[in-house]
């Protein structure tokens, strides 16, 4: 088994890393580190998730210290960032960047719908981003209601790239099944399943369906492996969990980059 992880981990892309420098907590690895390890590891990047400022700069910087390594570039919608600030997005999308998270540390005051449960027109003005600039966009930590009403009026707009991040931790099956009839994404953060038997996680992805799940680590934190060892962890689940190398390939590896590298 530890060939066909190997074989697996190079050219793989983790779609979640946390580094240092970071004001939220104190991070397992610096950009640089978390660069030079994906790099060493072969793997074909990973996009740089920081919860408070914006990583196209950074994700640049790693790309020229490492030929054919593609770090992407992303903007988390916080109160840090000005909220939901499309200007902000317009910039982080001119450096670079490709993913637009929602907010995650600021979920629970940055509203994205008003009390009619419309989106506001902040969110509205954002999604003109989203599709002016083809980014990705995924729902982070807001509500399972705001989450469907945002990926609702994103695909009448034929915006495509869309993530459900952690759905089975937050979602039932009826949110499930509709996001799955939108042609969403789901995003299964390893650091989530990391303790839990490998036929978890495999079961989960299973129900919602392989070609639309992408494996992530979001790893970075001090109690956990350094974000390359951690993919490698990943990889070594999915196999245990009964998935053939090729269909562990797909989660971690075509999925994602399916949605970035276009």
């Amino acid at each position: 088994m530890r060939t066909e992880i190997e074989e697996i981990l190079a050219g793989s892309f983790d779609f979640r890393v946390h580094a240092n420098p970071d004001t939220d907590i104190e991070r397992r690895v610096d950009f640089l580190e978390a660069g030079r390890d994906a790099h060493e590891a072969q793997m074909a990047g990973f996009v740089y998730l920081s919860h408070h400022q914006p990583t196209a700069a950074m994700a640049y910087a790693l790309n020229r210290m490492y030929p054919g390594l593609n770090t992407i570039g992303s903007i988390a919608l916080n109160t840090a960032v000005g909220g939901i600030n499309p200007e902000a997005v317009i910039v982080a999308a001119k450096l670079g960047a490709r993913v637009v998270w929602m907010p995650t540390r600021s979920a629970d005051i940055v509203p994205v719908t008003d009390a009619a449960g419309d989106l506001l027109p902040e969110v509205d003005n954002l999604l003109d981003i989203v599709e002016e600039y083809d980014l990705v966009l995924a729902s982070t930590h807001i509500s399972v209601s705001d989450t469907i009403k945002l990926f609702d009026v994103a695909r009448s707009r034929k915006i495509d790239r869309l993530i459900a991040s952690n759905p089975t931790a937050r979602m039932n099956d009826q949110h499930i099944e509709y996001l799955k009839s939108l042609g969403v994404f789901f995003e299964l953060p390893f650091y989530a399943y990391q303790h839990e038997e490998p036929t978890k996680i495999v079961s989960d992805i299973e129900m919602l369906g392989p070609d639309h799940c992408i494996v992530a680590t979001d790893f970075g934190h001090w109690m956990t492996a350094p974000p390359a060892e951690g993919m490698r962890l990943a990889i070594a689940m999915l196999l245990q969990g009964g998935l053939a190398p090729k269909e562990a390939s797909r989660l971690v590896a075509d999925n994602p980059l399916g949605l970035v590298i276009t």
